[in-house]
């Protein structure tokens, strides 16, 4: 009697530890999947990008809070409009997110060394590589012709050689575009816009290099 109570014994805890050695592998194995999967853009290996998220990742929060979402995140320098600015930079295979939070060079002067307050937000968000899409799934290796077919009229300005693009449908979500003729005719000429059938002859097949998403874009189209 005393050894069938011991043997019933020795099953139940064996069949617990063996329910609780399930449950952490079950776990464990949870937590690779999402930290292999589910970054802070989401588990999609392609992310949508809207004019206030990238994938899973709203596009107001603070540098603080950035920080501590994204694994990836890093500090990096780009260009903008003839300046040099401080970024945050968030990355996974197949995609590069630079966010722009300060100037630290211009024409204006020179702002290094600069404090990044934790509190601070991006200003606005460049974005490139090949796995992402704007809305109604155009990717953001596409050409002028295929925004063009999405998304009807759009804006374009020339500026040291990128191409800055306005989509009229989309506020608040633009591209560049590398410009390969600099005295291609884009920008007005005496004070007239140039036709859309010549813009849309000379950016022809040309593809985005990247996507910028703000806000407080400018809109350089007139009928937008």
């Amino acid at each position: 009697m005393v050894q069938r109570k011991t043997l019933a014994l020795s099953a139940a805890l064996l069949a617990g530890v063996v329910a609780a050695d399930v449950a952490m592998s079950r776990r464990s194995q949870r937590v690779r999947a999402e930290t292999a999967g589910g970054d802070c853009f989401g588990p999609d290996s392609i992310v949508q990008i809207s004019p206030r998220r990238i994938g899973a990742l709203p596009l107001d929060l603070t540098i603080a809070e950035l920080r501590r979402r994204c694994a990836s995140f890093g500090w990096t320098t780009t260009n903008g409009d003839e300046s040099l600015d401080t970024a945050v930079l968030l990355t996974r295979p197949g995609l590069r997110v630079v966010g722009v939070v300060a100037n630290l060079a211009s024409e204006e002067g020179d702002r290094r060394p600069l404090q990044i307050d934790p509190g601070a937000r991006v200003a606005f968000w460049k974005v490139s590589g090949t796995r992402a899409v704007l809305p109604d799934a155009v990717p953001i290796t596409a050409t002028w012709d295929d925004l063009r077919r999405a998304y009807g009229p759009l804006g374009a300005f020339a500026l040291n050689g990128t191409i800055y693009v306005t989509i009229c449908r989309q506020p608040g979500i633009g591209a560049q575009i590398s410009l390969a003729n600099p005295s291609a005719p884009i920008n007005p000429e005496n004070g007239e816009p140039q036709k859309t059938a010549t813009i849309d002859s000379v950016l022809a097949g040309t593809r985005i290099n990247l996507v910028e998403v703000s806000a407080n874009l400018v809109r350089l189209h007139p009928n937008c």
